[in-house]
């Protein structure tokens, strides 16, 4: 199997209301937590903003915020010389990630994940069970500065122009052998292998209840070696996100938007030295709607709950990204 799987923070004034200072706090969280999956620490990559988590209401004033979530994905892929067969890929991503603002500009975040990647085939024989791996995935670290800012609080106003920087690092295991000695398939293993950069432009308008956001940007994937001497790139890609969101009450508020992801193909070379450009099954571009709702449940907790279902697909090859979805807490240490 061969495949693609892959804030600003308006201080409130003494005379706005206490109703439009929670608006405020509870709509920069669903701008940091808006957009699909990121493409953390995995082969298995979700749609949308790589560093959406680094503005969230902790990141505001030099506070700490901690969240844990989960996140599961599932991409099919034909088989490799075997026509009629399909590889199925499932991965659950259990995700701590801290972001910390030491300065009202920066926010910096840091997730680690605990992955569980599945590939089993299916087709006209029995399903089999290809790789089934459990450990830590690729850490991810990043940075998120703004450029730009405007505030007008008498009208609940707010923009702001960001850039993000960071990168997935080579944490995860990427040796695992089947029982007869050979390499799990490189979709199959914790961890890549490799680097992988990204950079990213992000743009926030606030009016009152509403909130919009748009960001877009770019990974690399560097190249990993393996212990049979053979070497796996996973395909560079655009991500993109564009949001909504509306304040439902004091406590509770609704997102929904499309993310999108443009990967070109793997490259691969064999242990012999032949080299594969590209990678069959591999690359393409999916576009994802992406509904979304979040609740402050006071004391410092927030839980939320997101989901992306492809509505576009022009995947090259045989594939196909079948809908996620991430669940989780975070908690405003201070």
């Amino acid at each position: 199997m061969t495949k693609t799987l892959h804030a600003i923070h308006s201080t409130p004034s003494p005379s706005r209301s206490k109703a439009a200072a929670r608006a405020d706090r509870l709509a920069v969280a669903v701008v940091a937590l808006l957009a699909a999956a990121p493409a953390l620490a995995c082969s298995v990559c979700g749609c949308g903003d790589p560093l959406l988590t680094s503005s969230d209401p902790a990141a505001i004033s030099g506070t700490l915020r901690l969240q844990l979530d989960v996140e599961y994905l599932r991409i099919d892929a034909g088989t490799d010389e075997q026509p009629g067969f399909t590889d199925q890929l499932t991965q659950t991503s259990y995700r701590l990630n801290a972001v910390y603002r030491p300065i009202e500009a920066l926010s910096l975040t840091a997730t680690v994940p605990l992955v569980v990647k599945r590939i089993v085939t299916v087709g006209p024989a029995p399903t089999v069970t290809d790789s089934d791996l459990t450990g830590l995935g690729d850490v991810e670290l990043g940075a998120r500065y703004s450029l730009w800012r405007s505030v007008q609080v008498g009208q609940q106003r707010a923009q702001e122009v960001a850039v993000g920087l960071g990168t997935s690092l080579p944490t995860g295991a990427h040796d695992a052998k089947q029982p007869d000695g050979s390499l799990v398939d490189p979709h199959g293993q914790l961890g890549i292998g490799g680097w992988g950069p990204f950079a990213a432009l992000y743009y926030r308008f606030e009016q009152g209840d509403w909130t919009a956001y748009a960001n877009i940007g770019y990974r690399v994937r560097t190249e990993g070696s393996y212990f049979d001497g053979s070497t796996y790139k996973f395909g560079d890609a655009w991500l993109w996100s564009a949001h909504g969101q509306v304040l439902v009450g004091k406590r509770v508020a609704l997102d929904l938007g499309v993310d999108g992801r443009s990967a070109v193909a793997d490259t691969s070379t064999a242990a012999d030295g032949t080299v594969t450009d590209p990678v069959p099954n591999t690359g393409g571009t999916v576009i994802a709607l992406a509904p979304g709702a979040y609740l402050d449940v006071g004391a410092g907790f927030w839980i939320f709950a997101r989901g992306q279902i492809p509505i576009y697909k022009d995947l090259f090859g045989e594939q196909d990204v079948k809908p996620g979805f991430t669940v989780g807490v975070q908690y405003l240490v201070w």
